[in-house]
């Protein structure tokens, strides 16, 4: 079952007293200021903007960035919309007319919705655009329907032996509102409803608009966000960035090193596709889209063209295998950005394929301008061959509901499975920031990434750091931080990918932002106390991360963790300047995160969490934690995460501790068997007690052990990581390790 996913979501730009203030259709039309002609329908009652991806692709739906629009004076208060998706039909939105030949149930589907691919001589193209019942001056909110009622006469101009009709299934006649569809979802896109009754007049926000401008979404552009604010939507900065069906923005994207051919009609003209079989003498390595017969009649882009989406498949073509797909965009302010996707990769057996999402600033080598985070590794949710990935799906395979890999990955990524991001820093207005995805080492045929719905969001420009060699708290507060402001967090907190770690932070951490950091597959447990019927077992418990607008890790509490991807920002080091003139330096690696807000400027350096009963000699247990850096303060008769692997030891002696960190006092010398520690089911207790001088985890960085392949390609760079690799069979030490 798909989780379902709210959508009463926050929009770009806004916080929980801000909302969009909108504009009048009038001001957007031949506006001198030519980002105020460019407009985006945003939805009053989810959060959410116009865009497309239903029936055959072009039906439209509602998702968190919107489709770029154009507004033209017909009558009034009557209107014709144009998107700036421009596909080989037309742009208009509209309700088709409909064919005698398709008044059926089974077509129903690709005439009774808005597309946004309709011309004038095909679809009800007029909108009435009316004040909502609650319009002020200061609150902008329309209403939008669509007078359904025209039926042309005479022959269809593409068809001359069929002609439209009012059709009979179902009546669509009248006045149809647009109204976005209330409740939860499966995926993170929502379709609509039509009502013929005015939405707003029932008070139903989700059939009420405002008209936001381009040179609105710009505003939002700032260097400080409020606490409460998210990132300013950017993403409008990109062309095609969700990689739509036949859309001419897909020429905008730069492949280097893989294959591909775009295909065109038979009178030579693009269609903006590709051919994803495997019959020519070189098959596309980059492909987009479905698996779909590229002709008509397409009867499989019309049950899943929603489902587009970019691949770089191997196919056994090893020299064009390798490379990057990625786009130049010109920002508009320097500081932060968030880049996101949805993608993931899938090495074929016995592969040492890597992928990667990636952004990078032209003519800087700095390293917050230069970063990637490896994408999620597939789940194997469901399986697939070289011929699911050549073959054609045509009509037949789409009434037999049969669906291509292309679309069962669409289909998890509208489920909010597989997310990627990583945080860059544009260091002037202006700059060149290319973004994309990079495969490496792909060298079997089944090897095959995915990738879908690139999104940019600008954090601002101000930031705050957080080191673990620091042996005072006092630098926080003297950094000009505000707690009513948020801020890019830069983390110098040592962690090793596939291994468990302490973690505390003076700051609160959504699920989005921890994920952000850490990775989409990252771990975080809370501290149970003594098993109820084990008594020589205490438990950590898993956190949700499902719900990314949930504050997962709090401030000021005690947490293990699981990072499963290294440090986006690998080289360099950052300087700040703080109050007293000092410079605060912190070296890489080290991760960041958007839109931090610290909840305390002088927090306690130390502190624990009340004692829980157990079966120690002193009857208690106690998880505490330090923000700082100190020699031998973790007390002697404690547990402690080793840095080799992540396991928990008993120490003798008492140890020195770096921040962020924590660790379970026991008090006590240990029990006769010792306490064993599991994360749900998960033993991880160390295999030796009583060690001496045990080094909390990445304390200090113990001896590297690469891990390689079968064919003696280095798939990572410390054995630690064995267990975030596909199942298969690896060498470690010159023997082979078997990870299932």
């Amino acid at each position: 079952m798909s989780p379902s996913i709210s959508i009463n979501v926050k929009a770009q730009g806004q916080d929980a007293n801000f909302q969009w203030v909108g504009n009048d259709p009038s001001t957007v039309i031949a506006n001198s200021n030519p980002d105020k002609n460019k407009v985006y329908l945003y939805n009053v009652g989810t959060g959410k903007y116009l865009n497309v991806g239903d029936v055959w692709g072009t039906a439209i739906n509602a998702y968190n960035v919107g489709l770029e629009l154009e507004l033209h004076s017909v009558g009034t208060d009557t209107y014709t919309i144009q998107g700036a998706l421009t596909t080989t039909d037309g742009n208009f939105l509209g309700f088709p007319y409909v064919k005698s030949k398709d008044d059926n149930a089974d077509k129903q589907s690709s005439w009774d919705r808005v597309f946004c691919d309709r011309t004038t001589n095909n679809a009800n193209v007029h909108w009435i655009i009316k004040p909502a019942s609650n319009y002020s001056a200061t609150n902008k909110i329309y209403t939008l329907y669509c007078d359904n009622s025209n039926v042309p006469s005479g022959p269809v101009p593409d068809d001359p032996t069929d002609h439209y009709v009012q059709p009979t299934t179902v009546n669509v006649t009248g006045n149809r509102y647009l109204v976005v569809k209330s409740g939860v979802s499966s995926s993170n896109r929502i379709l609509y409803d039509y009502p013929t009754a005015d939405p707003s007049a029932i008070g139903n926000k989700n059939g009420e608009w405002k008209l936001v401008t381009l040179d609105d979404l710009k505003k939002a552009f700032k260097a400080q966000f409020a606490s409460a604010e998210a990132p300013a939507d950017a993403t409008f900065l990109m062309s095609d960035p969700d990689f739509v069906r036949s859309h001419k923005g897909i020429l905008n994207w730069t492949v280097t090193g893989f294959h591909t051919t775009p295909q065109k009609d038979n009178g030579g003209k693009e269609i903006y596709a590709f051919d994803v079989t495997s019959s020519n003498t070189s098959p596309n390595t980059y492909y987009v889209g479905v698996g779909q017969f590229n002709k008509w009649p397409d009867g499989y882009t019309r049950f899943y063209g929603s489902y587009w989406n970019a691949s770089i498949r191997n196919l056994g073509n090893n020299a064009q295998a390798n490379g990057t797909v990625s786009q130049e965009v010109t920002t508009l302010k320097k500081g932060w950005y968030r880049v996101s996707c949805d993608g993931f990769f899938s090495p074929g057996a016995g592969s040492g394929m890597k992928a990667s999402l990636f952004a990078n600033v032209d003519n800087t080598t700095d390293g917050r301008s230069n970063v990637s985070a490896m994408l999620n590794t597939f789940g194997n949710e469901f399986t697939y061959n070289q011929t699911d990935l050549t073959d054609t799906y045509n009509t037949a395979k789409a009434n037999a509901g049969t669906e291509s890999p292309y679309v069962k990955a669409a289909k998890l990524f509208e489920e909010g499975k597989y997310n990627n991001s990583i945080l860059v820093y544009v260091p002037a207005d202006g700059a060149k920031l290319n973004v994309g995805i990079k495969v490496e080492d792909s060298y079997k045929p089944l090897d095959w990434t995915v990738f879908d719905n690139f999104q940019l969001k600008y954090c601002g420009d101000n930031d705050m750091i957080l080191d673990e060699s620091q042996a005072s708290i006092s630098y926080l507060n003297k950094q000009g931080l505000q707690t009513t402001n948020a801020y890019t967090l830069i983390l110098k907190r040592t962690l090793t990918p596939g291994q468990w770690a302490s973690i505390t932070l003076p700051v609160n951490l959504t699920a989005a932002q921890f994920k952000t950091a850490f990775g989409d597959q990252a771990k975080l447990s809370t501290f149970e106390g003594q098993d109820n019927a084990l008594k020589l077992r205490l438990r950590f418990k898993t956190v949700d991360l499902s719900n990314d607008n949930a504050v997962v890790l709090k401030a000021n509490t005690l947490y293990i963790m699981k990072t499963t991807r290294a440090a986006t920002v690998a080289t360099g080091s950052y300087e700040k300047t703080l109050s007293d003139n000092s410079k605060l330096t912190i070296s890489a690696p080290y991760y960041t995160i958007n839109n931090v807000v610290p909840v305390n400027l002088t927090p306690s350096e130390t502190f624990k969490e009340a004692a829980k009963a157990s079966s120690t000699v002193n009857g208690t247990v106690q998880f505490c934690g330090s923000f700082v850096s100190k020699t031998g303060f973790i007390p002697a008769q404690s547990y402690v995460i080793g840095a080799k692997d992540g396991k928990w030891y008993y120490t003798n002696k008492a140890l020195n501790v770096k921040g962020f960190r924590s660790w379970i006092e026991i008090n006590s010398a240990a029990p006769a068997k010792g306490l064993s520690i599991f994360v749900d089911d998960e033993d991880v207790t160390g295999a030796v007690t009583g060690i001496e001088g045990v080094a909390v985890a990445a304390e200090r960085n113990s001896a590297k052990t690469p891990v390689y392949n079968l064919q003696g390609q280095k798939v990572a760079e410390n054995d630690s990581q064995l267990n975030t690799l596909p199942a298969g069979v690896y060498i470690v030490n010159n023997k082979k390790v078997l990870v299932k």
